[in-house]
């Protein structure tokens, strides 16, 4: 019951940010915001989400990782209710915010619990089979959120968030321990750096896919600078929030390495499938959160899988493997065209997602294993922290990359035609109001169409191919960084 309750909270974090994201059209319908205040809706949780998640697991270790668990999921009921009732996009920002930190305390601290409440030698199954239960139980908040938004309203889609934490609350009450507490000071100042880094290099990687400019630029040097004076603080501060020694053990290193490369390639293949599928073939959002849920409960079986195959072959070899079939999958999208089967795209959007599952099992085992009994709640939040902000990086950056290479190779088709390109970005839409003269006859609207369509689909094969390098280089990285020494690199 531990196992499920901490895999249900967890996908209550995950369900919450897909349920916005699926149906923000809705509530900017429904409160009648500007297109500008709707990207900041979309991101507010998931940035003070990762500024908070290691606040969340200093506090986990401070005060008891149940307390500040259960914390974190009466947060999201309130929060959510808060945000379902909001008269305003103010009242919606503010809730959004808050419930963002809420979130950054059930995922942060879920892995924590399970790590603490598991004796060493049943970590690794209960582990495989949490992460199982998180990969089962996303499927559900963002399916039936779409579906309340689209038959009630956007504020019935808002109450699945709260409905599963009161859930969370009751299971966690009942059935899961309380952790030791830890006589640790707080690293205030190294957490207020943390959360400046985390703020500012998210949002500005976010702001990259409208352009490169002072908006963009000005929050990511903020983040860097930050991000070094945190470093800096924490080698030096007598008690930090996190004890930068754990990065000198080497399968720690290559497991965040492994980690850090999936999760970029997570961010940036959703990014290009949902461009793939949405943008060039038309599938509602609906039909793609439906074809997403085989995935999902493959890469349930497949996290168990991996543990199981850990424990026989080593958590190196697994990891590798994982690594592998994420590149692989990368490789077989470079031959999707405009007609490829939809069975064929659902398959390799499951490789993906399966190969992403089978580098956390032992991720997350080797991270924990590593862990000193007084900082749990910490490294568990460097993992959810590492996930989070590339997974954001990876989104980020691949959606600019694909902006750029579909300019660079449509551009060049739109010489000699007589046609704009303010005409072309009308009938795309990328432009809202046609000024005079951007209205072009049906014949070449067509022909803007499908030139567009194969612009699409070269700067998608392109952005695969460059994706394919990152799991390939990690996977070299842990064959290197875990070799097999002794260190806890094997399951046991």
């Amino acid at each position: 019951m531990t196992i499920v309750a901490m895999g249900l909270g967890s996908a209550v974090a995950v369900g919450d940010l897909r349920i916005l994201a699926s149906n923000i059209s809705f509530v900017r319908a429904g409160l009648q915001f500007s297109p500008s205040a709707t990207i900041f809706v979309s991101s507010l949780a998931t940035l003070t989400l990762g500024a908070s998640v290691l606040g969340a697991g200093v506090l986990g270790d401070r005060y008891g990782m149940k307390r500040m668990f259960l914390a974190g999921a009466w947060g999201a009921v309130v929060f959510g209710l808060i945000g379902a009732a909001a008269p305003n996009v103010v009242v919606l920002m503010i809730a959004r915010a808050c419930i963002g930190v809420a979130l950054a305390f059930l995922s942060g601290l879920s892995l924590a619990i399970m790590n603490a409440v598991f004796p060493a030698e049943r970590r690794a199954g209960a582990i495989a089979l949490f992460l199982a239960a998180v990969y089962a139980f996303s499927v559900m908040p963002a399916i039936v959120g779409s579906l309340l938004a689209e038959r009630i309203g956007w504020r019935a889609g808002f109450l699945v968030t709260p409905v599963l934490a009161i859930l969370v609350v009751v299971m966690t009450t009942r059935y899961v321990p309380e952790t030791q507490s830890s006589h640790r000071k707080t690293d205030v100042p190294g957490l207020l750096l943390l959360a400046v880094a985390v703020i500012g290099l998210s949002y500005g990687i976010s702001r990259l896919q409208s352009g490169v400019d002072i908006r963009a630029i000005a929050p990511i040097l903020a983040g860097i600078l930050a991000a070094g004076a945190f470093v800096w603080w924490e080698l030096r501060c007598d008690d930090p929030a996190l004890d930068m020694q754990i990065f000198h053990s080497p399968p720690f290193a290559a497991m965040v390495i492994a980690g850090a490369a999936n999760n970029l390639v997570q961010g940036g293949s959703m990014i290009m499938v949902t461009f793939y599928l949405v943008g060039i073939r038309d599938v509602s959002t609906l039909e793609f959160a439906l074809l997403l849920i085989p995935a999902t409960l493959v890469s349930a079986l497949a996290a168990v899988g991996a543990g199981r195959a850990a424990a026989r072959f080593g958590n190196r070899a697994v990891v590798v493997a994982g690594l592998s079939v994420l590149a692989v999958s990368l490789l077989v999208r470079v031959s999707f065209r405009v007609d490829t089967p939809i069975f064929v795209v659902a398959a390799v959007i499951a490789l993906t997602t399966v190969g992403g599952a089978i580098v956390q099992t032992p991720q997350t085992t080797v991270m924990m294993s590593s862990a000193p009994v007084n900082l749990g709640g910490v490294v568990s939040a460097v993992k959810a922290s590492v996930g989070g902000t590339c997974y954001g990086l990876g989104s980020a950056l691949f959606s600019m990359f694909g902006i750029i290479l579909f300019i660079r190779d449509a551009t060049p088709k739109l010489a000699g035609t007589g046609i704009s390109t303010v005409q072309a970005g009308t009938i795309l839409g990328a432009t809202t109001d046609a000024p005079d003269g951007a209205i072009v006859d049906p014949e070449r609207t067509q022909w803007v169409i499908s030139q567009a369509t194969s612009s699409m689909i070269h700067a998608a094969q392109t952005l695969n191919l460059v994706m394919m390098v990152i799991p390939v280089t990690a996977a070299a990285l842990a064959m290197v960084l875990l070799r097999r020494r002794g260190a806890p690199v094997e399951s046991h």
